[in-house]
Order: structure tokens, then sequence, then C-alpha cells
């Protein structure tokens, strides 16, 4: 394989840098150690841990081979049966490790010193696509799996039925959703020119669309997708708490909404031209619901538990969803044993998943799940960060998402053997990512809810990701959509 031209930017490099593992499934936290060693180093060489009769979820050594090849910054790759023999035939000058192995006990380090090499330790930056990096097929159309996806249902023995069974049992599923309102409004705008005042861009208005979104969409995709729902949030004392209702009920979702005169419903407001949002406006507020409402709420919320097979928990950090309250809702939940799944946004808001236990599913972003485990350190990889998060959340499974590098899933129901998978992004020309990762938190949840494994759930998850960003507003899923990629399994 030819060595990377970008490594000639970099001065003081060694010749050669050598970086173990397993491998079992190439992953982005994978490519971020690669990038940074091509960056120490001329030659990056890779040292795949051969499969033994005991290695039972292991993949093949000609499996983990292929996608290593498939890697443009590794120059070359050698099979390791015996670790200190590759090294003192290799001698690199340079041995990189993850930044989780800094505190243990590391058989590089005195092999090395004999040559006078060195043991590094680093995750790599996070500041980067990692998919261009992989060589992969091309996408033919919306409805066609790339080879990393066929990889992974081949993997998985992705059965088309089983799905098929999920989904036409989603009627039978009773939903609770819980979170913050938000109006989301587009206002599209023709560019006049620059302020001849002062440097300010000049528009003019040409037309604006109304969109649910927050935690009302998110109750909305659920009962698109089949489940009958009931929506558990707080509006103002306005037209468009008026407007919101009327757009609930036209969708088929049951609402209890309570009107706090304190706080304008939520709206966001995305000022765009020519498909790109030039500024954003928020109308809110974020102080706590008042305890009447609460008492109110959770009142409700106790009297149809009883009747819910899953809730979701959607938090938007705009006062509803407080460490308090969220503590009182899900021992409700827990004491009627219906399954929790979560997640808090950090956007223009500082969300906190850390406030949620016990769960079936969460869903964040990588700054989202650092933060719930106080790990601001990106140094950090990631397999080790989603074990962070599945463990200090007492979550089941977990998805991290990585924007236009997809997502990293963990299953942790065993927690003695975690089960790691990835998968990049389908949709590789996004209209508006709003909403995404919406889709893929109650996706996922309804089907694992219904009785399919992660994997299975996951996927359909990343395919109705991906079909709702070809379009501009978080609006409901189209579902012959989904079945087209359900054709390709």
């Amino acid at each position: 394989m030819s060595k990377n031209s970008n490594t000639k930017h970099y001065n003081n490099k060694k010749s050669r840098v050598f970086i173990s593992g397993i491998f079992n499934v190439l992953h982005p936290g994978h490519i971020r150690l690669f990038k940074f060693a091509s960056e120490l180093a001329d030659e990056v060489v890779v040292g795949l841990q051969m499969k033994t009769e005991h290695d039972h979820n292991m993949l093949d050594d000609n499996e983990r081979l292929q996608a290593l090849q498939a890697v443009s910054l590794v120059n070359n790759i050698v099979l390791i049966h015996d670790l200190v023999a590759v090294l003192n035939e290799l001698k690199p000058d340079l041995v990189l490790k993850g930044s989780e192995f800094k505190h243990r006990d590391n058989i590089e380090e005195s092999i090395v010193q004999a040559w006078g090499g060195k043991l590094v330790f680093s995750s790599g930056e996070n500041q980067f696509y990692s998919e261009k990096f992989i060589h992969r097929n091309g996408y033919k159309n919306e409805a066609h799996f790339p080879t990393a996806y066929r990889n992974y249902i081949t993997r998985h023995q992705i059965n088309r039925a089983l799905i098929e069974d999920a989904l036409s049992k989603i009627s039978a599923t009773r939903v609770a959703v819980i979170g913050d309102i938000i109006l989301d409004e587009y206002i599209d705008c023709d560019p006049v020119g620059l302020s001849r005042e002062d440097p300010t861009i000049v528009v003019t208005p040409t037309d604006s669309n109304l969109f649910v979104g927050g935690a009302a969409i998110v109750a909305q995709h659920t009962r698109t997708l089949g489940a009958n729902v009931d929506f558990y949030s707080v509006a103002g004392v306005d037209s468009s708490a008026d407007w919101l209702e009327t757009e609930m009920s036209a969708h088929g979702v049951n609402t209890f909404i309570y009107q706090d005169d304190s706080r304008p419903t939520t709206v966001k407001r995305r000022y765009r031209t020519q498909n790109k949002t030039l500024l954003r406006v928020n109308e809110y507020r974020s102080h706590s619901l008042a305890k009447n409402l609460q008492k109110q709420l959770l009142e409700d919320f106790e009297r149809n538990i009883d009747s819910y097979d899953l809730v979701v928990f959607s938090d938007f950090s705009y006062g509803l969803l407080t460490t308090n309250f969220i503590t009182q809702l899900q021992a409700i939940a827990k004491a009627h044993g219906v399954n929790m799944v979560a997640d808090s946004q950090t956007s223009s808001q500082r969300g906190d998943l850390s406030k949620f236990k016990d769960l079936m599913l969460v869903t964040p972003t990588e700054i989202e799940a650092r933060l719930a485990v106080d790990n601001h350190d990106n140094d950090i990889g990631l397999a080790v960060v989603i074990e962070d998060v599945a463990r200090q959340l007492r979550s089941e499974h977990v998805i991290i998402t990585l924007s236009a590098d997809g997502a990293l899933m963990l299953d942790f129901t065993d927690p003695s053997n975690p089960r790691l998978d990835s998968l990049p992004a389908l949709n590789k020309n996004p209209v508006d990512v709003s909403g995404a990762g919406d889709l893929l938190l109650i996706t996922t949840s309804l089907l694992k809810q219904i009785g399919c494994d992660l994997w299975h759930a996951s996927l359909m998850g990343m395919v109705a990701s991906a079909i709702h960003i070809s379009q501009v507003g978080n609006k409901p899923i189209d579902m012959k959509k989904v079945r087209q990629y359900l054709d390709q399994i």
C-alpha cells in the first residue's frame, strides 16, 4: 500500500510507527489513531492480533485484514501471534497506543527502549471526517446499501423478515414521550446586499414555513412509525401553543400539554438563503416548571403508566426535565417495569445525559457522551467513552452519533462481554440535518422494544435518519422510503 502523501508536510518524522490490536470492528476511533500515527512517521505499520480458537466473538483474520487494507493511512499490516517477536523484527521508532493504556503496564515500553524507540499514548483528534480515509464503493442511489452496510448485514445476519415483522408489531406498542416543545420556523430570504451604513448582510424574507420540533417531533415520528403515543410537555399561553396542539392532533398524537404563562412556547427561527442558514434566533425561557404543573404531569403520567410499553425522554434543556423531576418520573416507570430511553441534546443549550439512569438505550453525540461521563479529554478513545457512558448511566445499549462519520453502537447487556460495531453515514449529501438524531433514537428504540437486537434496530435507525435528512425541516418520515431500503436486504 502506498505511503500517505500528507506525511510529507510534517517535520521531524520518525521512519516507522507501530500500532497493534484486534480491530474486530473498524470504527472512527481507530481511524483517528491511524491519522495521528501518519503525522508522526513516514510509515504506519499495523499489527493485527491473530484469532485463536477461544475467540468466538472475533471476526476471522481475513475479514479484519481486508478492513484494515481499505484504510489509506495504513502502509503495512502484519499478523501477530507473538507481539515481542514482531517488535524485535520491525524495530519501530515509535509504538502508539490509545490514551487509556497510559497508566497500565505496557510490555512494549521496555522492548523498544533496547533500540532507542519510544512508546507514545494518544487517541487522535476528533476534528476531521474519518470516512475520507477509507476506500468504499460508490453510492448509486438513495435505496442502495454501500459496502460497509453490506458487510454489517452479513456480519450480524440481518434478517429482512424479522425487521418487517417487528415493524408490523409497532402498532400494538404504546409510548409516552416526555420532553421540551420546540417550533422550528424556516424563513426563506433573498439576499439584497451589504448595508452601506455598516458591514451587515441585508436580506428580504420571501417565504416562511413552521415545523414541529424538539420532543414534539419525536412524538410525531413515533406515531408515524405506527405506535400509539401520549406526549407530555409544557407550552406558553400563546398562538404557537394552539398551532402545536392542532398539528399534534392531526398526526394522531394524544397530548398532555401544560400551559405556563411565565414562558413563551419555544420557537427557533432560521433565516435562510440558497439552502444556507444565515442566522438563528431562539425565543425561549429555560426556568424550571412550576411545582403545580409538575404535580399535574406526574399525576397524569402515573395514572397512565400501566398502559405504556416504553417511555422516551427527549430533553432539550428548556426547564421541563430537571434532575429532581426526572428522578420522580423514572421511579414511576421503574416501579411498573416500563423500559426507558433518553436523549439530552447539547447544541445552543447545555444538555446533561447523566440525569438519566437505568435505560434501555441512550443516543448521545460525541460531545454529549463526553460531558455525561465528565470526560472532556479528547485523548480518550471512543471505545472507552462509549463503555463509560453505558456503565455510568446503567444503559443496556449506547449509540454515539458522529455526524458525517455515522455512529458507534455498543451492546452492553453483558458488561463482561461488551460488543461494539459502527456504521458510516448513509446519506452523504444531507439537505438539513435537524432531527437526524431524533429518528435514530425513536426508530431504534421501537424495534428494540418489539424484540429486535441492537444490530437490526440500529440499522433501521440509521436508514430512517438518512432518509430524514434528505428534506428541509424536521418532518415525519416517509415509511415508503424505509421499505425501499428493506428491499435491499
